[in-house]
């Protein structure tokens, strides 16, 4: 049997910042098998993801995509549609010139012009959708329009369900993340030195318990849960510090901001928070916690709780969407009512006394991150699924 052509595959990120959606595209990228796939980046030519994608050596074709943003202003709205048609044209002519068999689409606002590329040209596109947003009939249009829908998680395929995309058009497969990216970090015997050099350049002391909440600063993530909750463990454990990592990426959100920043003031935090922007040391600053807090509500997937897992972390989260598709309550961690500060500071506490807890806890974390959300195991997942459509499609 003659050996197969790798599959040219164009995947399109309309945002050139790394947040959640595009770190987890860019480790798919470095994990994708060269035999099945050659993969080229479509993304906006400022911002960390076109860096990343270059030093990985994928081939990088800078196009000035956007992110589609609500609006009633008629002529915002305009130019978004016009910069779409504009884009989409100059993706057209890459598609031609490079051969592409297939477009991914990365995010909904990549889909919007995935769908125009399309349209124009019959190359088929993946719409691999990351959110539990609702579009209304945008969605079911994608849904039709696209070749298949690709759900991060049991929470994302059932919105898709319900927002009118049929089931057989849905597939699932799990967000991964690059476990070689912890190697060194969490690893016995660097870990204790990894630990120990990272809460000294913070200035936590050894053994002051530590809870880390690490996301976007985005009103869905519920951080404010997080400062209640803290305020309320250090009731029980005086010397607890809270971490607080994190941005307000898209500059979207400055209200939200001002009010964690009242927060921390009216709860007396100053002195008992660190709070940091965004970061590339992720991994080092798992390990130097001792429990990840998670409160975001209507979370698609929640990659920071499989980052925590693979840092060896136990997770006190909320309830959530994606959430309760990672955390394994009493196990790997433990579960709360969404919403509510109490019950949440209640398990962080519990832990934060229980230290062979939290060590069984990590270790099963660590055990369930290697089964289930390796991003190898993604990467082979999504060329299955590439192979198939277009095999269809032929």
């Amino acid at each position: 049997m003659p050996d197969r052509k790798p599959l040219k595959v164009l995947y399109l990120s309309a945002e050139g910042l790394l947040g959640g959606a595009e770190r987890s595209l860019y480790e798919l990228l470095t994990a994708l098998p060269e035999d099945r796939v050659e993969a080229h980046a479509c993304v906006p030519p400022e911002g960390s993801l076109a860096r990343l994608c270059a030093l990985a050596e994928v081939p990088v074709h800078p196009v000035p995509l956007r992110r589609f943003r609500r609006t009633l202003n008629v002529f915002l709205l305009f130019g978004q549609v016009r910069a779409l048609f504009h884009a989409a044209k100059d993706i057209g002519k890459l598609v031609a010139d490079l051969g592409i068999d297939l477009l991914h689409a990365n995010t909904d606002s990549a889909a919007l012009v995935a769908w125009e590329v399309a349209r124009e040209t019959g190359c088929p596109f993946v719409w691999h959708c990351r959110d539990l947003r609702p579009l209304g009939p945008m969605t079911k249009a994608l849904g039709s329009a696209s070749v298949c829908a690709v759900a991060i998680s049991n929470a994302v395929a059932e919105h898709l369900r319900l927002q009118g995309v049929p089931v057989e058009h849905i597939r699932k497969v799990l967000n991964g993340v690059d476990l070689r990216r912890f190697a060194g970090v969490a690893d016995d015997p660097r870990r204790a030195a990894v630990r120990a050099q990272t809460r000294g350049y913070l200035g936590v002391g050894a053994d002051e318990p530590l809870l880390v909440d690490i996301g976007g600063w985005v009103p869905w993530k519920r951080h404010e849960l997080f400062l209640e909750a803290l305020a309320k463990v250090r009731q029980k454990h005086p010397n607890a510090r809270g971490l607080l990592v994190g941005s307000d990426l898209f500059q979207q959100n400055s209200s939200y901001v001002e009010l964690l920043d009242a927060r921390i003031e009216d709860l007396g935090l100053e002195d008992a928070l660190l709070v940091l922007q965004q970061r590339d040391d992720i991994p080092e600053l798992l390990v130097a916690s001792d429990v990840l807090v998670s409160t975001s509500e209507r979370e698609p997937f929640g990659r920071v709780l499989v980052e925590a897992a693979v840092a060896g972390l136990p997770v006190v989260s909320t309830a959530s969407g994606g959430k309760v598709e990672i955390v394994e309550h009493g196990v790997t961690g433990l579960l709360t009512p969404p919403g509510e500060a109490g019950p949440l500071a209640e398990a962080c506490a519990s832990l934060l006394g229980d230290s062979a807890k939290r060590r069984s806890m990590g270790a099963a974390a660590r055990k369930r991150a290697a089964e289930q959300f390796d991003i190898l195991r993604t990467a082979q997942e999504m060329v299955t699924l590439y192979e198939d459509l277009v095999a269809k499609k032929a």
